[in-house]
């Protein structure tokens, strides 16, 4: 295996946000008059995009509203309580000394998906952020994977997609890439098997150093 570019999912897998996403959750289902829910029960919710974690709560005649509500809440403060995970800042640091090219592929919106990697100050490793709203479609769709892969140049057995969920995975295999599951995210049944399963984030780079054999 001869990797040139890994491509991250962004909730769960380069950053720990769920505490800032069941804030704004929070405050939107406030201003509906529902009752709040329990923070640590949002991060097995997370991962399909604002529409996937809203249609839990509200139906077909205020999801749009609710949305809009959510949306704005969290593009006023998008990093309270979100950092990077233990691991991600060396890892990142690891693959551009390795030369590897790097992309975000992630089901939160773009807008908001870059304005948190500002943040954060993580824009500069990748070369293409990608989001839920891209595209026609989004995860576990192959169509982000290979139109990220053909804005890189990069063949999809040559990257790996990296995730913490099943549509990491499925995507990744759908387009026809290496997967790597992110033990250290907000894993969700397996029912895909992924390529290879990491402890920490640093693994990866002992792959990519190692090489497979």
């Amino acid at each position: 295996m001869r990797l040139r570019a890994v491509l991250f999912d962004l909730d769960g897998t380069l950053i720990d946000s769920y505490r800032d996403i069941a804030l704004h959750l929070n405050r939107t289902l406030r201003d509906f008059s529902m009752e709040e829910v329990d923070v640590e029960s949002v991060r097995h919710m997370v991962g399909g995009g604002a529409k996937n974690l809203l249609k839990r709560f509200f139906s077909d005649g205020t999801l749009e509203e609710a949305i809009g509500v959510f949306m704005e809440y969290y593009m006023q403060e998008p990093v309270i309580h979100t950092r990077t995970f233990e691991g991600i800042k060396e890892l990142l640091a690891c693959l551009k000394e390795e030369g590897i090219c790097m992309a975000v592929v992630t089901n939160k919106m773009e807008k908001l998906s870059r304005e948190i990697l500002n943040r954060l100050s993580l824009t500069n490793y990748f070369s293409f952020i990608v989001g839920g709203d891209t595209y026609a479609e989004k995860k576990p769709s192959s169509i982000p994977v290979l139109k990220t892969l053909d804005v890189l140049g990069i063949k999809s057995n040559e990257a790996i997609m990296l995730g913490d969920t099943e549509a990491d995975i499925t995507a990744g295999k759908l387009a026809g890439t290496w997967t790597g599951l992110a033990k250290w995210g907000y894993i969700k049944s397996m029912g895909e098997k992924p390529h290879f399963e990491f402890d920490r984030p640093l693994d990866l780079c002992l792959l990519l150093r190692q090489g497979t054999g």
